[in-house]
C-alpha cells in the first residue's frame, strides 16, 4: 500500500478552507433567506398599498365603464411599478381590461421567483356608495428581488475574497509560528541523531502541547544518557580486564604484543629497547612463604618497577614472574645501563608480608629494536639475554 504524506502547511490550509467554506455557505444561506423573507414582506405590503391606490384611481372609470381610461391607467402602472399583470373584472368575473409588464418562460429566473414569492394575486373590490362594480386583480413581480440578489452575490464575492485573503494570511502566520516553535526541536533531534550526543536536551517551547512532548523526550534522553554512561563504564572495565593483569593491574601479554606489533608496523623500533625481567627466586619464595607471599612479591615488584621508569615507558606482566618493559627514545647504551641499575636497586629492600621480611631479586635481558625486523625476533633475543643475565653478577645483559 502506497504511503502518502502531506505537509503541516497543507493540513492547515485544507482544514481552514473547509471550516471557512462551511461557515460562509451557512451564513450566506441564512442571510439570503432572511433578506428574501424581509423583501417579500415589504414587496407584498407595497403591492397592497399600490393596489389600493390603483383602485381609487380606476374607480370612476370602472363606474362609468370607460375602458380606454382603464387601459391607460393599467398600462402606466405596469410601466412605473414592479407589477407583473393587472386585471379588472366585472361583477360576473369577466375581464374588462388587462395589462402585463412582461411574459417569461417557465425556466427564466424571474418567472421562478415570481411563482415562488408572488404566486397569489392581491384582490380588491371596486366599490362606490357601497355598491360593487367589479374586482381589481394585481400580480407582483420579483424584479426587485433579482436586483437585490445580484447585489448580495457581488457583496458576498467581495466578502469571500477579503475573508480568503485574511484566511491565507492567518494560516501562514500560524504555520510560521508553529515552525518557529518546532524548528529548534527538530534541529536538536538531528544533532542528537547524527552525533549520538544524549547529553543534549530539547529546548523549552511557548506551546504547552510541545512542552509536554519535549518533557517526555528529555526524560527518555536522560535515561538513554545514563544507560550509555553505564555501558561505557562497563566497556571500559571489560577492556581494562581484557588488557590488564588482575594481580598487578599492569598491562598483560596481549596488550604488550599489540604495542610491539604497532611499533614495528609503524617503523618506530629504531629508538626502542625491550627489557625482559624475570624473578630469580620466585619458586623458593612460594615454597617457603606460600603463594599469597608470592603474589605480594609480584605486586610489590610491579609497583617498584613502574615507579622507577619514565612516564612514557611501557611495562607489562607477560606471565608468572616475568615482566617486559618497552623503553622509548633510547639514545645510547649508557642510558640503558643506568636504567637497568636503577631497576635492580628496587629489589635491595625486602618487602614485609605477615610480619616477615622477604627478599627478592631479578635479572634483566635487553634487546635493541633497531637490530631486528620483526617483533618475534626481538622478543626471542630479549628472552635469551635475560637467561644470560641470570648467570652474571651484574644481573643484566644487553644483546649486541
Amino acid at each position: 500500500m502506497k504511503n502518502t504524506t502531506t505537509s503541516l502547511h497543507n493540513v492547515f490550509k485544507k482544514s481552514q478552507l473547509a471550516i471557512f467554506g462551511l461557515t460562509f455557505f451557512l451564513c450566506s444561506v441564512i442571510f439570503v433567506l432572511v433578506a428574501s423573507f424581509t423583501l417579500e414582506t415589504y414587496a407584498t405590503r407595497s403591492i397592497t398599498v399600490l393596489t389600493k391606490a390603483l383602485s381609487e384611481r380606476i374607480q370612476p372609470a370602472v363606474v362609468f365603464n370607460d375602458k380606454s381610461t382603464i387601459d391607460k391607467i393599467l398600462k402606466n402602472f405596469t410601466k412605473e411599478y414592479p407589477i407583473r399583470s393587472i386585471s379588472v373584472a366585472d361583477t360576473n368575473g369577466n375581464t374588462i381590461s388587462q395589462a402585463m409588464q412582461y411574459e417569461s418562460t417557465p425556466f427564466q429566473l424571474q418567472s421562478i421567483l415570481d411563482n415562488l414569492y408572488f404566486s397569489d394575486p392581491i384582490r380588491l373590490k371596486i366599490q362606490h356608495n357601497n355598491q360593487n362594480f367589479g374586482e381589481l386583480i394585481v400580480y407582483g413581480n420579483s424584479s426587485t428581488h433579482i436586483e437585490f440578489f445580484k447585489k448580495i452575490i457581488i457583496f458576498l464575492c467581495i466578502g469571500f475574497l477579503f475573508v480568503l485573503i485574511i484566511l491565507f494570511w492567518s494560516v501562514n502566520s500560524i504555520y510560521k509560528y508553529l515552525m518557529h516553535s518546532i524548528s529548534p526541536i527538530a534541529e536538536t533531534a538531528k544533532i542528537i541523531s547524527s552525533n549520538k550526543d544524549y547529553s543534549l536536551r530539547f529546548p523549552h517551547s511557548n506551546i504547552s502541547e510541545l512542552n509536554k512532548i519535549t518533557f517526555v523526550f528529555n526524560e527518555l534522553l536522560a535515561k538513554i544518557q545514563l544507560s550509555n554512561q553505564q555501558l561505557e563504564t562497563e566497556n571500559q572495565q571489560l577492556s581494562h580486564r581484557a588488557n590488564h593483569d588482575e594481580l598487578t593491574q599492569l598491562p598483560n601479554r596481549n596488550y604488550f604484543n599489540e604495542k610491539l606489533i604497532y611499533i614495528f608496523n609503524h617503523h618506530l623500533n629504531d629508538n626502542v629497547a625491550l627489557l625482559f625481567i624475570d624473578n630469580n627466586n620466585f619458586k623458593e619464595i612460594n615454597d617457603k612463604f606460600g603463594h599469597l607471599a608470592g603474589d605480594a612479591v609480584l605486586k610489590e615488584m610491579a609497583i617498584r618497577l613502574r615507579s622507577s621508569l619514565r612516564s612514557d615507558d611501557f611495562i607489562a606482566r607477560i606471565g608468572g614472574d616475568e615482566f617486559a618493559v618497552l623503553l622509548y627514545n633510547v639514545k645510547n647504551k649508557d642510558n640503558l645501563i643506568l636504567i637497568c641499575e636503577n631497576l635492580l636497586n628496587t629489589c635491595k629492600k625486602p618487602i614485609i608480608h605477615s610480619d616477615q621480611e622477604i627478599y627478592f631479586s631479578f635479572s634483566i635481558g635487553i634487546a635493541l629494536g633497531k637490530l631486528f625486523t620483526t617483533p618475534e625476533t626481538l622478543i626471542a633475543e630479549a628472552d635469551s639475554s635475560m637467561y644470560k643475565a641470570k648467570i652474571l653478577p651484574k644481573r643484566w645483559f644487553i644483546a649486541s
